[in-house]
């Protein structure tokens, strides 16, 4: 009889663990984001195409990390003909919706961005864009090294537990992702180019990434765990103003990422990140304790029955 009445307090207790557990808030309905990226100064490797400073346009985000430019250029021999890349940054007031491949980089399901204002669980939202702004340059004398340049994409990520962007859950300082970028000549063969050429332009021009910086982030907020995953897919192309396709973004097995953009005079083409979360309930360490008292005395009750 007393072993029955240890096993019946030991249950409940067990019972009121699990009660414990399932008794955590609700997750938060809706969050919300604020990004704030720009790049660093860039690296130049070679003469025949050089580092226009001229054009740098600089970061007046006071959230960006300090120094950051959004935009900056190179040229040939032919200046004031330019290319360039720039980066735009995003919150969950202004993401847009439009100039989505939805060829997703990491993931097999149908991308699809939401569009109805609220970022809820499972929903993806856009958190940067970066367009390069393509032009044939004529070299300076010799051939053009590759990567031509290497620039750090710095960034400060915000998370907030309302759409209003009023509570800040979690920041994720100053991520640095290196991105080099290889310059292609226009060429009169598609067997003259170099290396790969998936969107068949004389040349393709060729972006390299780590995926490194694209792993998710975790923080915790009233009991729950919020995982948020990112991803890189490609946008609209344009040639002459005019839309042309997209660009193209591989996986490479080494764990890099190569985006291939068209040689287009000019054109311009997008690439964009993306961002979405899931929630997760973590159990309090009080709960998980008197779990742990209840699995322990279940154990000691059936212990002394076998001994009876």
């Amino acid at each position: 009889m007393k072993t029955m009445i240890k096993t019946a307090g030991a249950a409940s207790l067990l019972a009121m663990a699990v009660a414990g557990t399932s008794a955590v808030a609700a997750p938060l309905a809706e969050l919300g984001f604020s990004q704030h990226a720009g790049f660093g100064e860039p690296t130049f490797f070679g003469t025949s195409l050089q580092y226009k400073p001229a054009s740098d346009v600089v970061n007046t985000d006071p959230l960006a990390p300090a120094g950051t430019l959004t935009s900056f250029a190179w040229e040939g021999a032919n200046d004031p003909v330019e290319s360039s890349i720039a980066i735009v940054s995003y919150n969950n007031g202004n993401a847009p919706t439009a100039d989505l491949d939805g060829t997703p980089l990491r993931y097999t399901s149908t991308f699809a961005v939401d569009g109805d204002g609220q970022w809820n669980e499972g929903d993806w939202w856009v958190i940067d864009t970066i367009t390069q702004t393509n032009r044939t340059l004529t070299t300076l004398g010799g051939a053009v090294v590759d990567p031509l340049w290497v620039v750090d994409t710095l960034a400060n990520l915000r998370i907030y537990a309302d759409a209003a962007r009023t509570d800040l859950a979690y920041a994720d300082p100053t991520t640095n992702n290196s991105i080099s970028f290889n310059e292609t000549l226009n060429t009169s063969t598609e067997a003259a180019c170099a290396g790969l050429n998936p969107l068949e332009t004389l040349c393709d021009d060729i972006f390299t990434a780590s995926s490194d910086a694209f792993a998710p982030v975790s923080f915790v907020r009233d009991g729950y765990r919020y995982d948020l995953s990112f991803t890189l897919f490609a946008g609209t192309s344009t040639d002459n103003g005019v839309p042309s396709g997209t660009s193209e973004v591989v996986l490479n097995p080494d764990g890099t990422i190569t985006v291939y953009t068209p040689e287009f005079n000019p054109g311009t083409s997008s690439i964009h990140v993306a961002m979405s979360y899931m929630a997760t309930a973590v159990p309090e360490p009080s709960v998980l304790g008197l779990f742990g008292a209840g699995m322990l005395a279940l154990g000691f009750a059936g212990r002394r029955r076998k001994k009876a």
